[in-house]
């Protein structure tokens, strides 16, 4: 850990590990951190903590629900429509395309920029602070396209991406 940090003891992490196994992102360990531990940390301490020890964030079940719904709709026609109602707003959202900046904007300790399915783009930074940004946005994304962007920078970030 980083000196001046808040520490956290073998039964914190133990609790953060299974926090990120049952899927609650950086924001929501932060903040059962210090409401449930007293350790008061900044986004981007607690995103190095998981990191230095391994931990990843558990993908939410919505995203490997959806992939057995793609392999069941030809076997079932029935049930297509159905599925076919809610599909067009998740087919429509897609997978964004997120990409990191290899010179960081000043003042941010990570940027990038975002290609949104529906033909919104925009830049994006996290400053030191861990707080984040758009610092452009041409367009405005659906709540279904931010929640897919907020997946997939999260997982960039989880493997390293920095």
């Amino acid at each position: 850990m980083m000196k001046g940090m808040s520490t956290v003891t073998a039964e914190q992490l133990e609790m953060v590990r299974q926090w990120a196994a049952t899927g609650v992102d950086l924001n929501g360990i932060q903040k059962k951190l210090s409401a449930e531990c007293g350790v008061h940390m900044t986004y981007m301490d607690v995103r190095f903590l998981l990191l230095d020890h391994g931990i990843e964030i558990a993908v939410p079940s919505a995203t490997s629900v959806a992939e057995p719904e793609a392999a069941e709709p030809a076997p079932q026609p029935a049930a297509a429509p159905v599925e076919t109602d809610l599909a067009p707003s998740a087919g429509q959202v897609g997978k964004p395309v997120v990409t990191l900046d290899e010179l960081m904007l000043p003042g941010t300790l990570i940027s990038g920029k975002v290609q949104f399915s529906s033909g919104t783009k925009g830049g994006w930074q996290i400053d030191q602070m861990g707080r984040f940004a758009w610092n452009s946005l041409e367009g405005q994304p659906t709540p279904e396209e931010l929640q897919a962007f907020q997946v997939e920078l999260t997982q960039i970030l989880s493997r390293g991406g920095m």
